[in-house]
C-alpha cells in the first residue's frame, strides 16, 4: 500500500469556548462530506399536492368548476401521450397575419422621423454664420 492512499484528514475538535457559544446559540453543524454522499429516498408518491394546485374560482354561471377543470387537465394529459408509444409531431397552427399593420405603422413612423430630421437640418443650416463676399459691402 502506497503512502498516498493512507493519507487521511483528522478534523480537530472545537475549543471549549466555541463549544459553549455554539450550545448557547443552538448552532447546528452544516452538511459534511459524508452527509452529502448519502443516498436519500426518492419521494414520488404525489408530486402535486392539493395545496399546491391552483385555486378554481367560479364567478359566473358559465365558468368551469373544480371538477370540470380536473377533467380538462386529465384530457389534456391523455391527448399529449400517444396511445402506441410512438412520437407524434403536430403541424404548427398558423397565426393571423398581424405583421402587416405594424409594418405600415413602422413605415409611417420612419417617414415622419425623416421629415423631422430634414426640418431640423434646414433650421441648423440657416443659423450658421456665412463668411461670404456679400457681407463685405461698405
Amino acid at each position: 500500500m502506497s503512502k498516498r492512499n493512507s493519507v487521511t484528514c483528522v478534523k480537530p475538535s472545537d475549543p471549549p469556548f466555541l463549544k459553549k457559544l455554539k450550545e448557547r446559540v443552538g448552532y447546528k453543524e452544516g452538511p459534511s462530506i459524508d452527509t452529502k454522499r448519502e443516498r436519500r429516498p426518492v419521494d414520488d408518491v404525489d408530486p402535486d399536492l392539493d395545496d399546491e394546485k391552483p385555486v378554481v374560482v367560479v364567478l359566473e354561471a358559465g365558468d368551469l368548476t373544480a371538477e370540470e377543470a380536473e377533467m380538462v387537465i386529465q384530457s389534456q394529459v391523455s391527448d399529449d401521450e400517444p396511445s402506441d408509444g410512438k412520437i407524434m409531431f403536430k403541424k404548427p397552427t398558423k397565426r393571423k397575419d398581424s405583421t402587416s399593420p405594424t409594418d405600415r405603422q413602422a413605415k409611417r413612423l420612419k417617414e415622419v422621423d425623416k421629415s423631422r430630421r430634414q426640418q431640423a437640418n434646414s433650421v441648423r443650416d440657416s443659423r450658421l454664420l456665412s463668411f461670404g463676399d456679400d457681407d463685405d459691402v461698405c
